[in-house]
């Protein structure tokens, strides 16, 4: 169980006083142990699929101030991106709170979760939600989709919001082996995002059981008043 605590401290000592680091850090200590390695389910799971995690978690820290320990947590997720991204200050709003601010890279990506659950088939005539419409948790992560095909198939559906970062497809394909290994079923999957990079496409078509799809927004208006 491992999460940089000094580095943490160090990015947000700028905006925060030293009584608010105290607690910051106690926080996120505590649920260090609960989830098993912060850092090590950031990795893994990513942002979004963390920040889910907590917003269903009741056990302590989350049990008595649950905003407070989702408000860290996310503060702890925008450090965890600004390692990637040097740029990135704590003052940045990068990362959503644990409420899904719609606009978010997590609210899109729960508004994405929740208009695809109802329109499967446009994706693939005969798709049928196989999650009891919530993500399904593996032993590597919580996957956002699980549907079955027409030919009773387990498919494994990985939204992304934007671009598709590195590693997702590796998450996916992790999602969709801990899934069969829990079944004893075959299992295809699904990688869903606005764009791919090349690396990642040319990397689809030498796996077996996996197929991009790409999306796109469209308008629609309505009188203000």
């Amino acid at each position: 169980m491992t999460y940089r605590s000094e580095q943490f401290k160090e990015y947000l000592s700028p905006t925060r006083k030293p009584s608010t680091l105290n607690v910051y850090l106690s926080y996120i200590g505590r649920i260090d142990r609960l989830i098993g390695g912060l850092d090590e389910a950031l990795a893994r799971d990513g942002v979004e699929k963390t920040l889910a995690w907590a917003a269903a978690e009741t056990r302590p820290p989350f049990d008595n101030f649950p905003s407070q320990a989702k408000s860290i947590l996310n503060s702890y997720a925008q450090f965890h991106v600004a390692q990637q991204s040097p740029d990135v200050s704590p003052e940045d709003d990068l990362i959503a709170d644990a409420d899904q601010t719609p606009g978010s890279a997590f609210g899109i990506e729960r508004e994405m979760q929740a208009a695809v659950r109802k329109q499967l088939s446009r994706i693939e005539p005969g798709l049928v939600e196989a999650d009891g419409g919530k993500e399904l948790g593996v032993a590597t992560g919580y996957i956002d989709i699980v549907a079955r095909d027409t030919n009773g198939k387990l498919v494994v559906i990985e939204l992304k919001a934007g671009k598709c970062p590195a590693g997702a497809m590796e998450q996916a394909l992790g999602y969709a082996q801990a899934l069969g290994d829990e079944k004893n079923e075959e299992v295809r999957v699904l990688l869903i995002a606005s764009d791919f990079p090349d690396r990642i496409m040319a990397a689809s078509k030498r796996t077996v059981g996996l197929k991009l799809l790409k999306y796109e927004f469209s308008l629609s208006f309505t009188p203000a008043d």
